[in-house]
């Protein structure tokens, strides 16, 4: 299975990960809904989103872009066009 994600400053990043792992798995189910305003803040709607954490996980030894540098925006998989946002918590990463 192929990941496609976009970095904050536009530049894409694709990568593949076994579909049937734990990790991708995991990172799949836990993905949610939430409200988020978008373009600076103009446009509010709700979006599916997904934990850096979990995003790391299924990364390898790529995972540092999310877990430490924070650099991904948002995340797809497969040929399922929907973008997921990538949500970083507080005390985790920089």
């Amino acid at each position: 299975m192929d990941l496609h994600m976009k970095q904050f400053d536009g530049t894409t990043f694709g990568m593949a990960v076994e579909a049937s792992s734990p990790a991708f798995r995991r990172m799949k189910k836990n993905a949610f809904n939430r409200k988020m305003a978008l373009y600076g803040g103009i446009i509010e709607r709700t979006v599916r989103c997904v934990r850096a954490a979990d995003v790391a996980a299924i990364m390898g030894d790529a995972g540092w872009l999310v877990s430490e540098g924070r650099y991904m925006e948002t995340i797809r998989w497969g040929d399922d066009p929907t973008e997921h946002y990538i949500i970083y918590e507080e005390g985790s990463g920089k």
